[in-house]
């Protein structure tokens, strides 16, 4: 599966990027993210405030996606 980039993560909704990406469950988590109340939202609004560190250790999480796919 082809991994995507931080922007495109911060427009999926939650609830198909842990779909596409299960291994993304624990870094929501981590992150204090309730998922079943914000799953129809974006990732970019998924935490109060500057959304960069949750789509850095999303990417980060995804990231052996894309060097398995070589």
């Amino acid at each position: 599966m082809k991994t995507v980039s931080k922007a495109e993560l911060g427009a999926l909704p939650v609830h198909v990027v842990v779909r596409d990406y299960p291994e993304t469950l624990a870094v929501f988590r981590r992150f204090g993210v309730d998922v079943p109340a914000r799953g129809g939202g974006p990732v970019s609004g998924a935490v109060d405030g500057d959304a960069g560190p949750l789509l850095d250790a999303l990417a980060a999480a995804i990231a052996w996606r894309e060097a398995s796919d070589s």
